[in-house]
């Protein structure tokens, strides 16, 4: 009884071992569905999921999918071997970390809390019959550059990250 309840102390440590290494890098991979050989697909199409509501954003993060899917080997076209989506939500929250609770000095203003830009990224591969789900990856960062080439290069980096955990070639 005790070598199984160690055997299962064991696991436990693992499994949350590797899920600690997995939301260190910010993504997690939520769907995979391990009979599906990603090594066939070599063309992709567009569907409709859930755009970033600036349109500069929504062309950064369609620009950055495409580029991580050449990496892949597929290309955009008809008829599609995989149908890939993504959606985007922006939030802010409140990062009380930053709050001042030591009281201020008499006429000073204690220091506020500092609100904090997060964006939460997921990209969706889906079988073109029944529109299936077969890889679902997702990401939460901080959202520190928001314009320009700045917003571009972090989107880029975001994807990147995030096709590092692109099923690979099955043997």
């Amino acid at each position: 009884m005790k070598r199984i309840v160690s055997i299962a102390c064991l696991l436990v440590l693992v499994v949350a071992a590797l899920g600690f290494a997995q939301k260190a890098s910010g993504v997690n991979v939520l769907v995979l569905d391990k009979a599906t050989d990603f090594s066939k697909f070599k063309t992709y199409e567009w569907a409709p999921g859930h755009k970033a509501l600036d349109p500069a954003w929504d062309k950064a993060i369609i620009d950055g999918i495409d580029k991580a899917l050449a990496a892949q080997g597929l290309k955009k076209g008809a008829p599609a071997d995989v149908l890939v989506e993504y959606h985007a939500v922006q939030s802010e929250e409140v990062d009380l970390r930053t709050f001042d609770n030591k009281a201020p000095a008499q006429g000073q203003e204690r220091a506020s809390a500092q609100l904090v830009k997060k964006g939460a990224l997921a990209i969706d591969f889906r079988l073109p019959a029944g529109r299936t789900v077969v890889w679902r990856v997702a990401a939460e960062r901080a959202i520190t550059s928001t314009t320009g080439a700045e917003r571009d290069a972090f989107v880029a980096t975001l994807v990147s990250t995030m096709f590092e955990s692109y099923p690979k070639a099955k043997k």
